[in-house]
């Protein structure tokens, strides 16, 4: 009892400490930290077992096993951990624990005598009744109950599991909570964004920087070492085609007054270059010789591509950043070539004998992959790389990029500081007239996020690899479905002639919606509501919310749906408070900021200790942010992002039940426990927000 005693004054002043620290969340916080198709790739975690994390508002899954992996430190962990003792105490070490279905169940169960119970000659209730007959006592266990057909049900003891939780999540604050070391000594390379330097964003783009930034940043609060890259294609017939407006056809090398040179690239030179090889057959013939001599290093077209692509990236970039992205390396693709990097991975894969010059047919003349060995590749033909001019195909350039990217190839690239993120962390772009060598440790996992149309190329990349001895299994394509316009969107955005119910982008015909335009939608409609509610707030401020409402909105929106399957982006669905929103998630936390404002105002003190026995809402709300940790781990496992946003709305939803049943101020004798209920839902809830990317309002 004395040391029971102890803990609730420790725990106490972890709440002391945080409430007098600086963790208090601030007006606005953007997304902070540096930092798949994922249901058929991993990422090791150091933990023995995948369990099923079946909640109230959907499925997921987390990790668990013997030793459960961080000991101590998370209380659902240290549940089963504890579960785990008493079950082996009790004869059965082996017996498997998972999450039940419902929180009417307990917090864990074990189905061991029903897949046991025929070998012992038993009922599975029965043996189940046996079994719990044999249990002792536990810290955070209440009860354990044996539940037909055969479960054996485990019950927490909600005092001490409620104390135990808010302790957790007060002592560990925004930063620490839902942090883990499962990825520690382990670097991963992330690759995203890497869109064509010839034009703006469009909102399809914004789901690759999406899904590649929250890749990057659940690893990063995993422990993991990540580094973002972002590879520019400043060569080949999509930059050959801005030159040749430039250089052959007389469109002006500047853009009108107030155009953002990026867009203008896209959206005029890009597209009238298109319309006229439409009708000009010879323009063809003259973009290929052109494409050939960008690859030219020294050439007068490799210095103007490079000049022209990076001022059309640095606008690129300004978005990027828009969107909550982050970069560490900016990778030219003239530079796999310029630095002979391709040249030499050429001589590998012809020692191999993994590619041959075509002597006769279609390839005539053209260097290939003989992928004659590969059951599904080898049905639509062997693969270029090489065509008969000499020019390099993109695949060409991939592969020799993979493996610098994997630290196998011995090929120093020159770099040089480009810039800084927006958190002051440096930026560095290759540069092969520069003396100092780019070093990145050599990786224990590639994640290349890139489209679902890019399978067959990044299939080809991995047989390649595994061809040159290299384990193909720590080169992971991430891919995703693309993103559609809904009609009214469409038309909002200024699109004519809207038939279909979605609109697919097409850069090659002018056909997209940039993404700047988007947020600046969502902001302007943002900015009337909030306009609406708050007609005493000056204009800086309902721009400042608006601007963190557009971006929750829009990420959110186009992270909800699992990657391989398409997105119907709507800008007013994407901007409800209600729902399966962004917004919603914010609204949620400045609503709890406002209740501790008015808890201050009415001398009301926290406390973590509940007077009486907790109410539904209460427990499910604990629940809920308990088990976050977990979450964050099996995601940082198995790639499978939308968990992150499916929990993050779980506990949105549950701190509305509880604002709704359970008054804080005018809750008498549990008002100080609500009070920390609710401030420990902001920490945690904010602490998956930062993951996620969502910015924290304190009010909206």
């Amino acid at each position: 009892m004395v040391w029971y005693e102890a803990q609730g004054l420790l725990q106490n002043l972890y709440l002391l400490l945080y409430r007098s620290s600086t963790l208090i969340l601030c007006k606005l916080m953007p997304g902070l930290g540096r930092q798949v198709r994922g249901q058929s790739s991993t990422i090791d975690s150091g933990c023995e077992e995948i369990l099923e994390f079946h909640s109230d508002m959907g499925e997921s899954r987390f990790i668990s096993g013997p030793e459960m992996c961080r000991e101590g430190v998370l209380t659902i962990k240290k549940l089963f951990k504890e579960a785990q003792r008493l079950l082996a105490e009790a004869g059965v070490p082996e017996a498997r624990l998972v999450p039940p279905r419902s929180h009417e169940f307990g917090e864990a169960t074990t189905t061991y005598p029903m897949e046991k119970a025929g070998m012992v000659g038993k009922r599975p209730f029965e043996l189940a009744e046996e079994i719990v007959s044999k249990l002792g006592s536990s810290e955070l266990i209440e009860s354990v109950k044996a539940v037909p057909p055969g479960y054996i049900n485990f019950y927490a003891d909600w005092r001490r599991f409620s104390e135990h939780t808010l302790s957790e999540i007060f002592r560990l604050g925004q930063m620490g909570y839902a942090s883990s070391e499962i990825g520690e000594g382990k670097v991963v390379l992330v690759e995203h964004t890497s869109v064509n330097p010839n034009k703006a964003l469009h909102v399809g783009h914004a789901r690759n920087v999406y899904l590649g930034d929250l890749v990057a940043r659940t690893l990063s609060k995993t422990g993991h070492k990540v580094y973002v890259l972002n590879y520019v294609d400043d060569s080949g017939v999509q930059m050959a085609s801005i030159l040749l407006g430039f250089l052959e056809l007389g469109i002006p090398a500047s853009p009108p007054e107030g155009v953002r040179f990026d867009e203008y690239c896209g959206d005029h030179v890009y597209v009238e270059v298109s319309r006229k090889a439409e009708t000009d057959r010879t323009l063809e013939e003259r973009l290929r010789s052109l494409a050939k001599r960008v690859e030219e290093r020294g050439s007068g077209e490799f210095r103007y591509a490079r000049e022209v692509a990076e001022k059309v990236l640095s606008y690129q970039l300004m978005t990027c950043w828009r969107l909550g992205a982050r970069y560490d390396m900016l990778f030219r693709e003239s530079d796999v070539v310029a630095s002979g990097l391709w040249s030499k991975t050429f001589q590998r894969l012809l020692e191999a004998g993994i590619i041959y010059k075509a002597a006769s047919g279609e390839n005539a003349g053209c260097w290939c992959v003989d992928l004659s060995g590969h059951e599904t590749l080898s049905k639509e033909g062997d693969e270029v790389l090489v065509k008969s001019d000499g020019s390099t195909t993109y695949v060409a350039r991939d592969i020799a990029f993979a493996l610098w990217k994997l630290g196998e190839s011995d090929v120093e690239i020159g770099g040089r500081v480009w810039g800084r993120n927006p958190d002051g962390s440096e930026i560095l772009i290759t540069d092969t007239d520069t003396a100092t060598h780019l070093e990145i440790p050599k990786a224990s996992m590639v994640i290349t996020v890139v489209g679902s149309e890019q399978r067959r190329p990044q299939e080809v990349i991995k047989y390649v690899l595994k061809k040159l001895g290299v384990d193909g299994e720590r080169y992971l394509h991430f891919s995703y479905e693309r993103v559609s316009l809904s009609s009214e969107s469409a038309k909002r955005l200024g699109m004519r002639e809207v038939e279909r119910k979605a609109i697919h982008m097409s850069g090659r015909r002018g056909i997209y919606i940039k993404v700047d335009a988007v947020l600046d939608e969502l902001k302007e409609l943002a900015a009337q509501e909030v306009r609406r509610r708050h007609a005493d707030w000056g204009s800086d401020k309902v721009d400042e919310v608006s601007e963190a409402i557009a971006r929750g909105a829009l990420r959110y929106s186009l992270l909800r749906t699992e990657a391989e399957k398409a997105v119907v982006f709507d800008m007013r669905e994407a901007l409800r408070l209600e729902g399966d929103t962004g917004p919603y998630i914010q609204y949620s936390v400045a609503r709890a900021h406002r209740i501790v404002e008015k808890a201050r105002d009415a001398h009301l003190q926290p406390s973590m200790r509940k007077s009486g026995d907790l109410v539904k809402e209460e427990k499910l709300l604990i629940r809920s942010a308990s088990y976050l940790p977990l979450v964050v781990e099996e995601v940082a496992k198995t790639l499978r992002l939308r968990q992150l946003l499916t929990h993050s709305r779980e506990m949105a939803v549950r701190f509305n039940e509880f604002y709704e049943k359970c008054p804080v101020i005018e809750g008498g004798e549990s008002a100080p426990f609500r009070l920390a209920l609710v401030e420990s839902y902001i920490i945690a809830q904010a602490s998956l927000m930062d993951i996620i990317g969502i910015p924290v309002l304190r009010e909206m």
